[in-house]
């Protein structure tokens, strides 16, 4: 425990400044890709066509061996921002209360901030966002991010407890560890988490409007929302930056709060799109309970992108159908509202973030260049220890961590960002290896502990 109290849970899971360095591959993948065709044509020169076809094996095998080490890492920094990310909120809701001696004002006000900053992030950008309805703000600050109206059952029997215990220690650790409700049994709480991007994650769900249609950034296909089953909803954000999210909406999985990880939004919503051309918005979400004037923000942002709203259907939160109090009430119809909702959940679970299938079986049956498109939260069990030391060497002026260290820039699979993959914790090493399907080779048949791994 001496090592968490020692640790400053107030600095930012990045090692660089955010921006600072963008370590997606796929902006130099044509340059990278370049490399692989003039290391092919060299290998063909003056040779006999057996002989050049294994080169030509050998050549790609190793191409393709370095780009997924290269992309591992970028994996591992995502995990690693997972790992602080839960490290500090779970230091701030739960561990501290096992401190044997009183916690300062100091320690305590610290605590405050750092779960203020989950629902607030982005307020001081733009004084119209909306923040989190205050009844999930409970989801934002929970270490596992379980869904906040499932925590909210739980919460009302902590507050008619009395415990003299926090809600999250009393929940997980204390007196109340072995509650189980009706209205919510404890494996529903742990099944439904929802996922909060991380930075890079985010950026796999980043939409742009070019001539006035709403194309994917990094792929540049346009958004549509019409395939897939029957009773799939696709949702969306737009970030304080005025920045678009959107994807498909997963109960108890996948929600608005989502994207930005708790923090404000501009506008949020759903929306219906025809192959990158809108058709309907619907400022509906139960996470951030969208304003009148947060709709009509956001259309003024599609107006001053050329989108013609002449034939878009337009439905305020309170015209939508699917009131979302309505879910809740114990009423003539709730048995048939419930029904409709879990065909629409197994819907929803069937088909991924692109409409193309079930994620989970597209991730095990073929790698593709997603990255860290799938992860959850949290993954990787990360010693304290081993989080200390990475954080401490990048005082060393020998460190090769991401974004201050690095003298080249991350141009090729064969270039620095492989060899950063030494500076993660063998945890996060060994789960992004596998992400990207490569097996680490350990040393020896039991772990050291010095992690020893051969990348």
């Amino acid at each position: 425990m001496q090592v968490v109290a020692n640790f400053d849970f107030q600095s930012s899971p990045f090692s660089h400044a955010a921006g600072e360095i963008l370590i997606s591959p796929v902006d130099r993948r044509e340059e990278s890709f370049a490399n692989f065709t003039d290391a092919l044509e060299g290998a063909c020169d003056d040779s006999p066509p057996s002989l050049a076809a294994v080169k030509v094996q050998k050549v790609y095998r190793s191409y393709r061996t370095r780009r997924r080490l290269a992309d591992s890492v970028v994996v591992a920094e995502e995990l690693w921002w997972q790992a602080m990310d839960y490290a500090r909120l779970n230091h701030s809701t739960i561990s501290f209360f096992d401190y044997s001696r009183p916690e300062t004002a100091a320690s305590r006000w610290n605590r405050v901030s750092l779960n203020a900053s989950k629902v607030g992030k982005g307020l001081s950008i733009v004084d119209k966002a909306q923040k989190l309805a205050f009844q999930h703000w409970i989801e934002a600050i929970d270490p596992r991010h379980r869904y906040g109206h499932n925590l909210h059952v739980y919460y009302e029997e902590w507050c008619k407890a009395d415990a003299g215990q926090p809600f999250f220690y009393w929940l997980d650790v204390g007196e109340g560890k072995d509650l189980d409700l009706n209205q919510c049994p404890r494996s529903k709480l742990k099944q439904q988490c929802i996922r909060y991007l991380g930075p890079q994650e985010r950026e796999e769900y980043e939409y742009e409007i070019i001539e006035g249609k709403i194309v994917h950034k990094l792929t540049g296909k346009f958004l549509h929302t019409l395939h897939g089953s029957d009773g799939t909803k696709w949702i969306f954000v737009m970030s304080t930056f005025k920045k678009l999210y959107a994807g498909l909406k997963k109960k108890g999985r996948f929600h608005h709060s989502s994207f930005l990880a708790g923090g404000a939004t501009l506008a949020a919503g759903r929306v219906i799109v025809d192959n990158g051309v809108l058709k309907s918005i619907s400022a509906y979400s139960g996470h951030y309970r969208p304003s009148d004037d947060s709709l009509d923000t956001f259309l003024s942002f599609l107006r001053e992108n050329a989108v013609n709203l002449d034939c878009v259907e337009v439905h305020k939160a309170s015209e939508d159908s699917d009131n979302y109090d309505d879910y809740f009430k114990s009423n003539a119809d709730g048995t048939k509202t419930l029904k409709k909702e879990d065909v629409a959940s197994k819907a929803e679970a069937e088909t991924d973030e692109n409409g193309n299938g079930t994620f989970e079986e597209t991730k095990r049956s073929t790698y593709q260049r997603t990255l860290s498109g799938g992860l959850e939260s949290p993954k990787a069990d990360v010693p304290q220890k081993a989080m200390l030391q990475r954080i401490n060497s990048k005082k060393q002026s020998k460190s090769l961590q991401l974004g201050h260290q690095l003298m080249l820039k991350w141009s090729t699979g064969a270039g620095p960002r492989i060899g950063c993959a030494a500076d993660y914790p063998v945890q996060l090493r060994t789960q992004a290896l596998e992400f990207v399907n490569l097996s680490p080779r350990y040393r020896s048949s039991a772990l050291s502990p010095t992690g020893k791994l051969d990348v």
